[in-house]
């Protein structure tokens, strides 16, 4: 019935906007004294202060759920009941604006199972599959079973690692902490965090110092430039349209040797009351040919909530910021970098188990040496990142990956499972019933009580759902593509650059995505260069195409 699937991809259309608006509008504050949250640096907390004379909190810190605060706390926050708050009020009952989320969940959930049914699939997870390159829900579970089955043993020995670091931490002398012989939610980020920086010499907040976000900007476009063949243009302010003058910014793209001119992108990448609370690109216009025949570019944007400036000092990113930042540029170039007029259509697609493949491949080079001197200028000195710092990071690149993998797999699964043919009855209750068992079950972390992170999973409410494996399946192809082409023939070689661009980025969303990677590849794709770096040597479920 045409008129009843209409009606219920609008009505699922409507619920994953109140999702969306509800993450962005929410006002959540918590406050803290200094005390409560040792072991955050100091502009940290004198940023955060609150010194207003006759305010009920003065002398506390002011928290918000916005990532430059949650962020810090969950990695250097020695003291675990502050991290444990921070987590509760995130994804815990009566979290504000976040509450009614998951009953907002399980209504996308009933209807995106009717519209299946309406398609003649048993599920929404089959016909999202079946529209994949996976092809299929089996090849998505042969895929993710396999993993999952060769990391777990590597898995358990990260999780012990972790946990004898904190049983280390929590028997100091003066550390009021008790050791509960376990690791909480709230304790993976700080001891992974302070793994690095005991055992590899990775401290977080002195390499931010060299990572002064106006350089990062304007270096990561520089280095686009050169690899990808391409000039941009700053627009001047006043002669664009936007919506937030104050700090969007805009620039023109063309090509560098024909002077083509490809579109325009948009940078907004910090925090403020509503806005989008993660990142992300949105696609604003398509690549198109006017009735006159003139080719008119497109226009993407990219929305970040990196860490503003502050009074003492510019915006400094953490290095995972600095990934942030380059990966969702890369999402920006491969909407401006496709070609010809079949995406100008709606129905130009990348597969979403494909679209996060080339800018997870980019990613590398926030990992290699001579790219990360050309990053980094400390905001002080203007030095770059000193070797022995600089090779401390890329030793610790794949400090407990199974570990972390096992998060990604289940968050996979959890996606898998809602919007399978049996997804959970009885509305939140039954979501929360399901968290509850499958989270321990995969990632070894036992979930806090009365919380659900499918409050703020925004992924399963919008063209994720059912698609979250993507990243998982994507990280396969990037890791081919780069260790084939670019690790062997130079990170910033210009012809593998172009035919990168070429190849992959121009056909966008048009033909057979495998064809394209096997053209670029030189042969079909392979799992090997994806296992190698996770320290598997043995061959999983499918190829990745």
């Amino acid at each position: 019935d045409g008129q009843r699937l209409q009606e219920l991809l609008e009505r699922d259309a409507k619920i994953c906007s109140e999702f969306s608006q509800n993450l962005g509008k929410d006002t959540t504050t918590l406050f803290f004294t200094a005390e409560e949250l040792e072991g955050l640096p100091e502009d940290f907390i004198q940023d955060r202060l609150i010194k207003e004379e006759g305010h009920e909190q003065k002398g506390k810190c002011k928290i918000t759920l916005k990532y430059p605060d949650i962020l810090p706390i969950g990695q250097s926050c020695s003291v675990s009941e502050t991290r444990r708050l921070v987590i509760n009020a995130r994804e815990g009952e009566g979290s504000n604006s976040y509450e009614q989320n998951l009953d907002l969940v399980s209504q996308g959930i009933a209807i995106r199972k009717e519209i299946a049914t309406l398609l003649g699939f048993p599920s929404w997870a089959e016909y999202i599959c079946s529209q994949r390159m996976s092809g299929s829900y089996q090849a998505v579970d042969e895929f993710l079973s396999s993993l999952q089955k060769q990391l777990e043993a590597t898995g358990k020995e990260n999780y012990q690692t972790l946990l004898e670091l904190k049983k280390e931490h929590c028997l100091e002398d003066g550390n009021p902490e008790v050791f509960d012989g376990k690791l909480n939610a709230w304790d993976t980020a700080f001891y992974n965090n302070r793994l690095l920086k005991q055992k590899y010499g990775v401290d977080s907040e002195k390499i931010k110092e060299y990572f002064p976000l106006d350089h990062v900007v304007e270096t990561t476009l520089k280095i686009y430039q050169e690899l990808l063949g391409l000039n941009f243009e700053e627009v001047p302010k006043g002669n664009f349209w936007t919506w937030y003058p104050k700090e969007v910014r805009c620039f023109r793209v063309e090509d560098s040797a024909t002077k083509e001119k490809l579109g325009f992108f948009y940078l907004d990448l910090h925090p403020r009351p509503g806005k989008y609370g993660h990142a992300a690109i949105f696609h604003l216009v398509k690549h198109n040919t006017t009735p006159l025949g003139q080719s008119q570019g497109a226009v993407d944007c990219m929305l970040c909530n990196l860490p503003p400036s502050t009074s003492t000092q510019p915006s400094l990113l953490r290095h995972q910021n600095v990934v942030t930042f380059f990966h969702e540029f890369g999402h920006i170039m491969h909407g401006l970098c496709s070609e010809g007029i079949g995406n100008s259509t709606r129905l130009a697609k990348c597969p979403r188990d494909f679209v996060e493949a080339p800018s997870q491949m980019l990613e590398n080079w926030c990992w290699q040496k001579s790219v990360l001197e050309r990053l980094s200028k400390h905001y002080k000195t203007g030095e770059p990142l000193p070797d022995d710092l600089l090779q401390s990071m890329i030793n610790a690149k794949h400090v407990n990956v199974a570990f972390s993998s096992l998060r990604q797999i289940y968050l996979s699964r959890l996606d898998l499972t809602i919007h399978g043919p049996d997804p959970p009855l009885n509305g939140a209750q039954g979501l929360q019933d399901l968290v509850d068992k499958l989270r321990p079950s995969i990632t070894l972390i036992e979930n806090p009580k009365g919380c659900n992170m499918l409050r703020t999973f925004g992924h399963l409410m919008n063209q994720y759902s059912a698609s979250y494996y993507g990243y998982m399946w994507a990280e396969v192809i990037s890791a081919d593509m780069f260790a084939t082409r670019f690790e062997k023939e130079g990170i910033m070689n210009p012809k593998v650059g172009m035919d990168y661009r070429k190849m992959v980025l121009a056909p966008g969303g048009t033909h057979n995505i495998s064809d394209h990677l096997t053209k670029f590849l030189g042969r079909p794709p392979s799992n090997e260069a994806f296992l190698k770096s996770r320290g598997i040597h043995n061959k999983i479920g499918t190829e990745s195409g």
